[in-house]
């Protein structure tokens, strides 16, 4: 029986969440993974391990799949965007839903994430404890870290061992809401900068001739194309407003922890 679910990408706040509730003494704990097929090339090795670490806090590890990024964009013809997420919502949401009807068809396990209203303007407000979630099948959903500051996640990850990551998970990566920060990191991935402009290309143009990007131009001093976005990621910051930028993350709750 599964009393517990974590949900987890196994960036800083879910490993420091799965590390308090094994100081807490939880029992009956799974740790649910969504794969979105769009993780960075090194993050699978990463989850991987972190399962590993799971099983031997005597936790279960368990994950969920999906019809992947490139297949969805192209069904919807367009790229998720700001107020738009349908990313989110077929690729972790609605696996995770099926997985939890399979596995707590009675509804009866408390779900739990790492988020912390620290993170963003968006999450200031999160709440600790919400009953009967929807998006989580009318479960209960818990988030005991929500007061929890970076030195207290840090203290967490210490203590387990584990080092702190200089960025938030990569479990999608890039994300339409990464930053420049986050896209300097996507420099130095040739082949998933590639796929991006592959599929970039077979998408086509909008009945308005405009090239169906993954990236909004306006959002990156009309940088059209996933390369003359990462051309603008790695400018020198000076040129840009810091109001030019997408703040990362979004206020879902279930993405980059």
């Amino acid at each position: 029986m599964t009393r517990h679910i974590i949900f987890a990408s196994y960036g800083n706040d879910s490993c420091a969440l799965i590390q308090w509730a094994h100081e807490r003494g939880l029992e009956d704990v799974t740790v649910l993974y969504n794969d979105t097929g769009w993780a960075s090339k090194d993050w699978a090795e990463r989850v991987s391990g972190k399962e590993e670490w799971v099983r031997w806090l005597g936790f279960t590890p368990a994950r969920t799949s999906s019809k992947g990024l490139e297949a969805l964009v192209k069904e919807r013809k367009g790229w998720p965007r700001q107020g738009m997420q349908f990313c989110t919502l077929w690729l972790k949401i609605f696996p995770a839903a099926e997985w939890l009807d399979a596995n707590d068809p009675d509804g009866e396990a408390v779900c739990m994430v790492g988020v912390r209203r620290e993170e963003s303007r968006n999450r200031a407000n999160f709440p600790e404890y919400e009953k009967a979630s929807e998006n989580y099948g009318g479960r209960d959903v818990w988030a005991p870290l929500v007061d929890h500051k970076s030195t207290d996640v840090k203290a967490l990850l210490d203590r387990a061992g584990i080092p702190h990551l200089p960025h938030r998970s990569m479990e999608y990566f890039p994300c339409i809401n990464s930053n420049r920060t986050d896209l300097r990191l996507l420099a130095n991935d040739e082949t998933r900068i590639a796929e991006i402009e592959r599929i970039e290309r077979e998408m086509g143009v909008t009945k308005n001739g405009k090239p169906r990007t993954m990236f909004r131009p306006y959002r990156h001093m009309g940088a059209v194309g996933i390369r003359e976005v990462v051309k603008w990621a790695m400018s020198d910051r000076g040129q840009y407003s810091p109001d030019d930028e997408p703040e990362s993350g979004c206020d879902s709750g279930w993405c980059g922890i």
